[in-house]
This record gives C-alpha cells, structure tokens and sequence, in this order.
C-alpha cells in the first residue's frame, strides 16, 4: 500500500476501496460488450499475444484512448503500468491489480523521475519478458505531444517500442477533459492500429533521439486520425 494511503483516514481508506471495486466490476461489465478490430493485427499476435521473440515490450499510445487499452491488455503476462500517487491512482492501481497488472507509482508531474527509473529497474529483471504501457502525452498533457519517458524506457531495457492508438464507432467524448477522453458505448466497436516495432539503440545519440522523438509523435498522430477516419469519428 502506498505510504499516502496510509495517512488517510479510515473512512477515506474505505471509500477508495468500494469505489475501486465498483470501477472493476463496472469496467468489466461496459467494455466486455465492445467489438475489437485490430488493423496491423499481425504486430499484435506475434509481439504481444505471443511474443514470439520472447523481448520486453513497451506499447505508448495517447491519453485520449488509454482507458480502453487499460481494458484491453488486461490479463497480459508482467504487464506493468506507472500511475500517480493520488488518491485517483490508487484506485486506477487496484482496478488494474484486478485485471493482472502490476504497477510503479509515479507521474511526469510528481516522482516521474524516481518512476522512471524503478520501471526500468522492474523491466530489466531477469526471468520473463515485461509488458509496460501507459500514455505518452499525460498526465496533464497537452495533447498529442510526445513525452520521452516511455522511449527512454525502451532505449534503456532494449524493449519493442510499439506506438498504438485506437477510436470507436459510438463513443463519448469527454470535451472538457485536456485530452478529450473517448469512451466507446456498450455493444458498440472499436478500431485498433498496431504499427510496426522498433528497438532503440542504446548507443543513440541525442540529436537522433530527439528526431526520433518527433517522428514518434507524427507516427501517434497518423495512426490516430486513421483509426478516427476509419471509425468514422468526428471529435
């Protein structure tokens, strides 16, 4: 349990975990009725669902569409996240416990640094491959501009570096929200794109990190307005 947590009041204690039980269930309950079409299905098998090379694997997408990738990748073996330390990401941490994950507590905004680094401690563990993913533009963005933890991570664990993004065909649009935050409805479908993996060379200078960095971010955005045209997303 996170330190925070312990200094919370008993009755603050209590709600976190009912609410955090509610969200499970809820979550499994709504996106359990939701078709997936998977473009570029072929990275998805052979990296992910089988990891045929047997490597780490770090998946960035944007904020916009992390909560139903959150859903999605449930059950994935050493899948681990990072979510902040607040009350919002203690509940994220137990509802994603329910689903298989583990997690490192931190954000860009508070302990991204000390995160970063247990992640990279965590993901270079021998034994299994890891499985990391969160979104590259949070925790408070601005939208759609690539922040470079998550390619560090991978530049650092020699992890398959997979950018992803997805959009339904029904969904709400959270409007007020920084990163207009899609949630798609019940029985409704979502499109999904894998793009190709790459690996980071550790030996990377700092001007071709940071070119790679912007080409990362182009390659969120275009498979993010493909996947909105081929859902037939507006905004």
């Amino acid at each position: 349990m996170a330190e925070f947590i312990k200094d919370l009041a008993f009755m603050e204690r209590i709600r976190i975990s009912v609410l955090s039980r509610i969200a499970s269930w809820l979550v499994r309950l709504w996106f359990g009725t939701v078709r997936v079409e998977i473009i570029n299905r072929k990275v998805y098998d052979e990296y992910i669902l089988h990891n045929k090379d047997k490597e780490s694997i770090v998946v960035a997408s944007w904020h916009r569409h992390a909560v139903f990738f959150f859903y999605f990748f449930r059950n994935i073996k050493n899948g681990v996240g990072m979510v902040s330390r607040s009350k919002d990401g203690e509940i994220v941490t137990r509802v994603g416990k329910s689903f298989g994950y583990d997690f490192v507590r931190g954000s860009s905004s508070k302990g991204g640094g000390e995160a970063l680094l247990a992640m990279i401690d965590y993901m270079n563990k021998g034994g299994a491959p890891k499985f990391c993913g969160t979104a590259v533009d949070g925790p408070r963005g601005p939208a759609r501009i690539l922040k470079k933890g998550m390619l560090v991570l991978a530049k650092e664990t020699g992890a398959y570096f997979i950018p992803i993004a997805c959009s339904g065909t029904k969904v709400i649009t959270f409007h007020k929200a920084w990163d207009k935050t899609i949630i798609p409805y019940p029985f409704s479908k979502v499109v999904m794109e894998f793009h190709d993996p790459f690996i980071i060379p550790k030996d990377i200078s700092e001007e071709e990190f940071e070119n790679l960095q912007v080409r990362t971010e182009k390659i969120l955005n275009e498979l993010t307005d493909n996947v909105d045209k081929i859902a037939g997303y507006k905004g």
